[in-house]
């Protein structure tokens, strides 16, 4: 028995020794020769097999039968017809490395789509010898460098996407030769330099999309020559200076215009208004100024209209009540003035109304209360008089506190001059109820005037912050303070750290002029939260004064000579002697730590 085991283990061991060992290994499959290969030409076969070995094939999700077999048609992505590689698909494959130069011998290559890869490195000029190809898409990748110049020459492509990756440089010119282009979305790079005015001769185009780069320079008029753009022309967030060329009016089948967050100056030209097929316009974020078109109510299929962030002055056109299909108003950060026009109540599909931070005065119309599908209603921070109207009870669809994706409140009236009714918050009162949910602090944050005269008298913010003490011979007659709460300081603070308290105090005399002077200082005293001075040490609060000549923060205490501060910190309080009114702030200073120096 045991001679049978014995030369059965000889057996054994002679077939290892003499058996070569079989094994699939990266280094075996880039040994792959295209001699053998007769489906397609060599050239085009070892152009095939340079994109394997210089994106890591072996480590694609999907590589099947890539150099596995003679027949490339048969290879994941690639599609051959008539003796020729046609197409290239190798989207989300992990295809990790730079793309080989080769590729540019795959002349007859119609399609190549190697989206969401890991690609590194510069999109190789020779790319610009595949004159048959109609679609270019490189797009979510890391590839660096310029947009060669070459592509120029793929006169038969209709879509090159290479948004999405680190490209910089400037835009070729050459790219105005593509003719045939319909789709060129370049967005989310680094690209530089100027808009070229030849991508006005990309008259096919349907869609063009260059948000997120670092363009720089004005808006060609040469691209009012794209009247074929259909989806929508986007330049946003960029660095584009200049005015909006009326020539843009000219794309009226265009249904979606956004050139926000640039640095655009001028006014909205008027000619926007003839673009009546528009579904949304975005021009925030701009330097705009002038007044918003009422041309703008020709734009009746207009869903989205942001207009936020600029410089933009007059009144809000009650044209815009035409435009029933709005669902979004941004219209805040501007010096709009006048009344909010009650026919912004026939916008029934609004969910959200933005007018907060502009000078809009008078009344909020009660027609507002239409609004029923009204998830955001913002009017903070304008000059709104008068009582909120009844009929917002009627916008039960306003976003609770802390539900919005800002963190922001559904309903917003703070920081105007509403009347807040002495019996506020009445449970009794159905509005009362509605106004203490939806936006809970707006009765403490309204602007009040209040007379003063000889005797003296107090002043106190309905949010309990701040005091003020007028003592007796302080004023000469009636006097009117205003205090005016402020959602933030009017200007850059630099080092010092705000401590969320910010106000305007003004004072009239009887027949309206500003009282600057007073016979003795006013008292005013501030009291804190723990929670406003977190990161500043307490004794360095300070009450400051905005210094126009000085363009800096000045510490109030030094409107009066001799001026003290006098703390409270039990109390989280302090007070001040004022000698004159003006707008202010609570500030303090970081807080500072010392390591030890330890001697050896």
């Amino acid at each position: 028995m045991k001679g049978i085991i014995y030369l059965t283990l000889a057996i054994v061991l002679a077939l290892t020794i003499a058996l070569p060992v079989i094994a699939v290994t990266p280094q075996s499959i880039n040994t792959f020769s295209c001699t053998d290969v007769t489906e397609i030409p060599q050239i085009e076969c070892e152009a095939l097999v340079a994109l394997y070995n210089s994106t890591n094939g072996a480590g694609w999700l999907d590589n099947t039968n890539w150099l596995a077999t003679n027949t490339p048609s048969n290879w994941f992505g690639v599609s051959v017809n008539s003796g020729y590689v046609t197409s290239l698909s190798l989207i989300y494959n992990q295809l990790n490395g730079s793309l080989p130069p080769e590729l540019g011998n795959l002349t007859s290559l119609i399609r190549m789509d190697l989206v969401s890869n890991q690609l590194t490195g510069s999109i190789p000029p020779e790319l610009g010898n595949l004159i048959s190809l109609t679609s270019l898409s490189l797009c979510w990748n890391q590839l660096t460098g310029s947009i060669p110049a070459e592509l120029g020459n793929l006169i038969n492509l209709t879509w090159l996407h290479l948004g999405g990756n680190q490209l910089t440089g400037s835009i070729p010119p050459e790219l105005g030769n593509l003719t045939s282009l319909r789709y060129l979305y370049l967005w989310l790079n680094q690209l530089s330099g100027s808009l070229p005015p030849e991508l006005g001769n990309l008259t096919n185009l349907k869609a063009f999309n260059l948000q997120s780069n670092q363009l720089t320079g004005s808006i060609p008029p040469e691209l009012g020559n794209l009247t074929n753009l259909v989806d929508y022309l986007v330049l946003r967030t960029n660095h584009l200076s200049g005015s909006i060329p009326p020539e843009l009016g000219d794309l009226i089948s265009l249904t979606w215009l956004d050139l926000g967050w640039n640095q655009l100056t001028g006014s909205i030209p008027l000619e926007l208004g003839s673009l009546t097929n528009l579904t949304n316009i975005d021009l925030s974020g701009n330097q705009l100024t002038g007044s918003i078109p009422p041309e703008f109510g020709n734009l009746t299929n207009l869903g989205g209209l942001s207009l936020s962030v600029n410089q933009l002055t007059g009144n809000i056109p009650p044209e815009l009540g035409s435009l029933t299909n709005l669902t979004n108003v941004d219209l805040y950060g501007n010096q709009l003035t006048g009344n909010i026009p009650p026919e912004l109540g026939n916008l029934t599909s609004l969910t959200s109304l933005a007018l907060y931070s502009n000078q809009l005065s008078g009344s909020i119309p009660p027609e507002l209360g239409n609004l029923i599908n009204l998830q955001i209603l913002r009017l903070n921070d304008n000059q709104l008089e008068g009582d909120v109207p009844d009929t917002f009870i009627n916008l039960t669809n306003l976003l609770d506190p802390g539900m919005v994706w800002d963190g922001g409140d559904g309903l917003d009236l703070d920081y105007n001059i509403l009347n807040v009714p002495p019996s506020y918050p009445d449970p009794g009162n159905p509005l009362h109820v509605f106004l203490s949910q939806k936006d809970p602090d707006w009765n403490l944050l309204q602007a009040f005037e209040q007379v003063i005269g000889t005797g003296g008298g107090e002043i106190t913010s309905l949010d309990g912050k701040t005091g003020l003490v007028i003592p007796a011979g302080a004023l000469v007659g009636d006097t009117t303070f205003t205090f005016i709460p402020q959602p933030a300081p009017t200007h850059d603070p630099g080092r010092l750290i705000f401590a969320y308290n910010s106000f305007q105090i003004t004072a009239e005399d009887a027949y309206g002029n500003p009282v600057t002077a007073f016979n003795l200082p006013i008292t005013v005293t501030l009291t804190y939260a723990d929670t406003d001075i977190i990161g500043m040490p307490e004794y360095s609060l300070g009450l400051y004064y905005w210094d126009g000549g000085a363009s800096a923060w000045a510490d109030a205490v030094s409107t009066c000579p001799g001026g003290e501060y006098t703390r409270d910190p039990a109390a989280n309080s302090f007070a001040l002697p004022l000698c004159h009114l003006t707008k202010f702030g609570l500030f303090g200073n970081p807080l500072h730590f010392f390591l030890p120096i330890v001697r050896r």
